[in-house]
């Protein structure tokens, strides 16, 4: 990979180092491009994201500022692929050489192993994937637009390889590292039912029944408050295998 938005957004430089876009301008210009690599951005998209929804008098020529001293800054190769093209300006950029595609092609792989019942190979793959994750997209990019449009369909996928992830998990019986984690996730996000029942399930299959009925009527009572809503099909079959005893086939994740 050349460039790295699954946190700080990182450049490779000559000797093959991550570094750091110098200039809040052009690391939004470059994060913008990248997440539409390989298409046109009008300079008119360009300039309502590089400031955030008020571009100022003149910006067509105050971009083209912006973008050659963007060219500059990047390696010969990479200053290459940013070329002017009409309606505005494009960066030819490899899937191979972004982690945010890389990213998506494992989730994509992920969830065929899923569904396959490939419960090593999901593991495997759901891994690389996270690895991928050094924090939050785009942590130095002041762009609220670039948010907004940007992160949640990302952290959707995140979250999409934890579930993937923890059910391989359960599937491959290695229960007992599980429950710290879930409880934490469950903690930051406390209406995602999975999360819920993988916990509940983690819980009850490491010989820790009345904790697993707690963490039930705990997620029972968030959702009810939260959206007037009884958990769902799944929190509900994990619920009544533990009250039953029986070690419930875990439902796949869609």
């Amino acid at each position: 990979m050349r460039f790295r938005l699954l946190g700080p957004l990182e450049v490779v430089d000559v000797a093959g180092q991550w570094q750091p876009v110098a200039g809040p301008r052009q690391r939004i210009l470059l994060a913008t491009l990248l997440l539409h690599a390989s298409t046109p951005v009008s300079v008119d998209q360009l300039a309502e994201t590089v400031w955030d929804g008020v571009p100022p008098a003149g910006y067509a020529q105050t971009l083209r500022s912006h973008v050659m001293r963007l060219r500059r800054s990047l390696q010969e190769q990479d200053a290459a692929r940013l070329q002017t093209r009409a309606p505005g300006y494009t960066l030819e950029v490899p899937e191979s050489d972004l982690d945010t595609h890389r990213f998506e092609i494992l989730c994509r792989e992920a969830g065929e192993h899923l569904r396959a019942g490939a419960w090593s190979e999901v593991d495997d793959t759901t891994e690389r994937a996270l690895g991928l994750w050094r924090a939050q997209p785009l942590l130095d990019v002041s762009s609220h637009l670039l948010a907004r449009t940007m992160l949640p369909r990302l952290e959707y996928l995140r979250l999409q390889l934890l579930e993937y992830r923890f059910e391989a998990a359960l599937r491959l019986g290695r229960d007992h590292v599980l429950v710290p984690q879930l409880q934490s996730l469950v903690a930051v996000h406390p209406l995602h039912e999975r999360f819920h029942a993988q916990l509940m399930l983690s819980l009850s299959r490491t010989g820790r029944r009345v904790e697993a009925l707690d963490a039930y009527r705990t997620a029972r009572r968030i959702l009810i408050d939260e959206l007037g809503v009884e958990p769902g099909p799944e929190m509900t079959r994990v619920h009544q295998s533990i009250l039953s005893g029986d070690d419930p086939v875990f439902g796949r994740a869609a």
